[in-house]
């Protein structure tokens, strides 16, 4: 990115910050804030080692991705939206895999083949990096006794715990759909901008 533009965006990340900590009162989203910049870093130093060029769109895509699984999911209150029902974790497993098709076929388009086959590839990739993801929170559940698969909902007023509403392997399976579904939805919208685009040039 340009100079003007790493400096916009050091503006915004910060204020970003700023914001999140007068809402929340916590120091706590330090951590997840710091890993969803260096996420956001790291993506940077691929791009420019790999010469991607991405359009500044996609580092939002990046950092929304973090953002929304980090610390509006996992937070206390008036985040933690992934205890208080069930909409929220299946949004979050239907919009990202749509950003991260954006981000791989963004990179995939640049292959000398059909657009069905870059499509193909998109999807299956997503859903690659899904499984992998779970088979990950598998292992931590198993390993450290924690809670990443299955979902818990909180009284945050009583706070008497958390309450299971759905099994490990239902959640996992369910998860795995609306991510697939995000992919295909993208894959669709693709579709449909390649054929308007061909329409439009008869």
């Amino acid at each position: 990115m340009l100079l003007k533009t790493r400096r916009r965006a050091i503006i915004v990340l910060v204020s970003i910050l700023l914001l999140l900590l007068y809402i929340t009162r916590s120091f706590s989203i330090l951590i997840p804030f710091s890993i969803s910049l260096i996420a956001l870093l790291l993506f940077s130093y691929i791009d420019k080692s790999y010469k991607f060029n991405f359009p500044e769109r996609y580092y939002i895509y990046i950092f929304l991705m973090f953002l929304l699984g980090s610390i509006i999911g996992p937070g206390n209150p008036p985040f933690g939206l992934y205890y208080r029902g069930v909409f929220y974790d299946k949004f979050l497993h239907t919009i990202n895999p749509i950003m991260a098709s954006a981000i791989l076929f963004f990179i995939i388009n640049r292959l000398e083949i059909t657009l069905k086959w870059k499509l193909l590839m998109t999807v299956t990739i997503v859903f690659g990096i899904l499984s992998v993801w779970e088979i990950g929170e598998y292992l931590l559940d198993n390993i450290f006794g924690s809670f990443h698969q299955g979902v818990y909902l909180k009284d945050f007023l009583t706070q008497n715990g958390f309450s299971e509403v759905s099994g490990a392997l239902t959640d996992t399976m369910r998860d795995l759909i609306f991510g697939l579904i995000g992919s295909i939805i993208y894959a669709l919208y693709i579709m449909v901008i390649y054929y308007k685009n061909k329409v439009s040039k008869k």
